[in-house]
């Protein structure tokens, strides 16, 4: 791939001692409102060091890179009132990011821009596995073996929810899953949403469950580790420290060991409960989350052909083998940055979302960041390109590894329409 750099400006060092009221803010605009361009474009990022909301002087040291990847050109120049430029181009379909970083009284400040360079044409880096749809169907006939042995706690429901329990059910390995059902009033069939948790190690409230019911969902919100969601904080954080540090990379040299290997049948678990529900619809799933939480809904519109629609915010799990072409992986850099063909990069492919998402027909709606740098909007695009039905993608230029403020109710709306709903 051939990078051009122009006319560049963008990095930090504050000449100043006085005391701020407000932390330095490094702003880092494209040039573009949406931040899409085409191959050959050039994009210019404007960049200022605001104090207390006014421009102030100052060296300011940058970067481009291909999402965050190697080095396109880098150097400093001078900042003040007006805003100094950084300008390049890709010429193949990818993600240009500015970095820009600026020391003030001793601590380092950074800003972030995004360019996408026709992002729909974006690939997949690697071929998926021969074996990819016989090995997981075979994994899931595993599952199938296990009795369900679900166990409901009844809770008392908020207002506008019909019933409310705390869920446990089996899982392979001798594990199970863990989450809330949630039902909505009255007695008319209801589409089913299920919703996945981000990554951590913590036990939840039943609140997203119960916002589901509350919309007229038969909902469910589990967590993907091997304790109840009543567990008490001092216990999880004991296990974030321990048994289940770094659990995103825990047995990643066997596809049989893998720890998401037991989380996505998990959530195979899971949708066997709300689809065995009488207040079940019998037709529309949808499934939903953010980050690990979104790359699950990627993954399992794809595992499981009763899922009907699925909403993604900026997504993990996506595109493991990114690094193999020199360009970024998404989350959780599966693969050793030192050994990018090894045996782990052979399990990787069974637990890309993106070779689930080539399988799914569905209604899809994904939200991406041009400047998030847990799950970069290269890998996101890779697997909402794979998507094969129809599909919307809401680019957000400036927005890291986050939510947009509108996310909330725009998704619900959505999720309404997808499902019979309005």
């Amino acid at each position: 791939m051939k990078l051009r750099t122009a006319a560049v400006a963008v990095a930090i060092v504050l000449i100043a001692t006085a005391a701020f009221a407000a932390d330095p803010i490094l702003e880092v605009i494209q040039d573009r409102e949406d931040g899409i361009y085409a191959c050959g474009d050039t994009a210019t990022f404007a960049v200022r060091l605001l104090v207390n909301d006014a421009p102030v002087q100052g060296t300011v040291g940058y970067h481009l890179s291909l999402d965050g990847v190697g080095q396109i050109s880098a150097g400093e120049l001078q900042v003040g009132a007006e805003p100094v430029t950084v300008s390049g181009s890709l010429d193949a379909p990818g993600v240009l990011r500015c970095t820009a970083w600026a020391d003030v009284n001793g601590t380092r400040y950074y800003g972030f821009g995004g360019a996408a360079y026709d992002p729909e044409q974006i690939g997949p880096s690697a071929a998926e596995p021969e074996d990819f749809d016989e090995w997981w169907a075979a994994q899931k006939a595993l599952l199938a073996e296990v009795p369900m042995d679900a166990q409901l706690e009844e809770r008392t429901p908020p207002a506008g929810v019909g019933a409310l329990y705390k869920v446990s059910l089996a899982n392979v390995d001798g594990r199970r899953v863990y989450g809330w059902l949630a039902l909505p009033e009255g007695d008319a069939p209801a589409p089913g949403l299920m919703n996945f948790t981000a990554a951590g190690v913590s036990g939840t409230g039943y609140g997203t469950a119960a916002g589901g019911a509350a919309n007229g969902f038969v909902a469910m919100h589990i967590i993907h580790h091997n304790f109840d969601v009543e567990t008490p904080k001092e216990v999880t954080d004991a296990m974030k420290a321990g048994e289940l540090a770094g659990y995103p990379h825990q047995g990643r040299e066997s596809r049989e060991t893998y720890y998401f290997r037991h989380v996505f049948l998990g959530c195979v678990r899971a949708i066997d409960l709300l689809t065995s529900r009488p207040e079940w619809d019998g037709e529309h799933l949808a499934v939903t989350g953010s980050s690990q939480g979104g790359g699950l809904s990627l993954v399992l519109s794809g595992l499981d052909d009763r899922v009907t629609a699925l909403a993604a915010n900026v997504p993990a799990l996506c595109d493991h083998t990114g690094l193999q072409q020199g360009r970024a992986s998404g989350w959780p850099r599966l693969i050793p940055s030192d050994d990018p063909h090894g045996v782990v990069a052979q399990v990787a492919p069974y637990f890309d979302a993106v070779n689930f998402a080539r399988r799914f027909d569905g209604d899809a709606w994904v939200t991406v960041g041009l400047i998030d740098r847990t799950c970069p909007a290269t890998s996101v695009y890779c697997a909402y390109n794979a998507l094969q039905g129809p599909k919307q993608i809401l680019v957000y230029p400036r927005m890291g590894h986050a939510a947009p403020p509108e996310y909330g109710a725009a998704r619900m709306t959505w999720l309404k329409q997808v499902c019979g709903m309005e």
